[in-house]
């Protein structure tokens, strides 16, 4: 008597072949061109805020006021993913994926780029196969997303206890040096009766998630890997920039004078590119030190 062997099909398997087949192109070369497809979508949104005028002057002066900052953390990002390996080949995850959200792009949200910027970053950081350069441009492709996008967001859902916090202490520095002033929710009046009102674009928290960025960016080009003191060299420069601001507040709320000078005067410029300059070198500071702990 000759037995068979029945044969059951097993699914798990087949499930598990169908996950790990291959697409004929490096990972690498598949998250680069969504990089590419994101970016350029950034740059149309430049241009379609341009419009009507479309004129070459009004088109490099909107590119150009977009902080310079956002370019170099989307020049981190394609930098982190070429020095990725160029060795393993996609699979079916990394395609479908990589579709799904180059069809999101296209949706009509104003804000969508980001969205799926946070979703290929969180991607590229959970999903790296343990490539640190990938992991690197997750993480600095996220921080983008989140000053651009999520950032404002937070800020204005905490604004109100940011603001009167903010307050106190400028009113308290400025009572102590001003005999006479005085201060309450985001108000601060002078001994003169000159006051200022702190609204939310003027908060000294309103471009720390910038000067975050910049951190961040820097960090990464550097070491893909985190290190021991990044999150206290990344609490000095965010420190930094707040005292920064703290000091245009404090001036602005002496006189009218210095008022407009510091709002909507020269100062505002030269605050501007102190700022830029302040970030920049404690960036480079950061860049040196982490160098040394390698």
């Amino acid at each position: 008597m000759v037995h068979q062997k029945s044969f059951s099909p097993k699914i798990g398997t087949a499930t598990q072949i169908f996950d790990r087949r291959q697409v004929p192109l490096p990972r690498r070369t598949v998250f680069v061109w969504i990089t590419v497809i994101l970016f350029g979508n950034y740059l149309l949104t430049i241009v379609k805020h341009a419009t009507p005028s479309l004129s070459l002057s009004r088109l490099l002066t909107d590119s150009v006021s977009v902080s310079l900052f956002q370019y170099m953390a989307w020049f981190a990002v394609f930098r982190l993913l070429v020095r990725s390996d160029p060795k393993p080949l996609g699979d079916l995850r990394d395609f479908c994926v990589s579709i799904a959200l180059c069809l999101l792009i296209f949706l009509p949200a104003d804000k969508m780029i980001w969205v799926v910027g946070l979703g290929f970053g969180t991607y590229l950081w959970f999903c790296n196969s343990g490539d640190h350069e990938l992991n690197a441009a997750g993480v600095v492709l996220g921080g983008l997303a989140v000053q651009a996008f999520l950032g404002p967001i937070f800020f204005n859902l905490l604004a109100a206890p940011l603001l009167s916090a903010e307050t106190a202490v400028m009113g308290t520095i400025l009572a102590a040096t001003r005999t006479g002033t005085v201060w309450h929710n985001n108000i601060i009046t002078g001994p003169d009766g000159f006051g200022i009102v702190i609204y939310s674009g003027c908060s000294s928290f309103h471009n720390l998630s910038l000067a975050l960025l910049v951190w961040l960016t820097f960090a990464k080009l550097r070491n893909p890997d985190w290190q021991r003191g990044d999150l206290a060299r990344g609490l000095v420069i965010g420190a930094s920039m707040i005292l920064l601001n703290w000091c245009r507040l404090y001036m602005m709320a002496l006189n009218v004078d210095l008022y407009d000078f510091w709002h909507d005067g020269t100062g505002t410029e030269i605050f501007e590119i102190a700022a830029a300059i302040l970030v920049l070198f404690l960036s480079l500071w950061q860049m040196k030190l982490r160098a040394g702990e390698t």
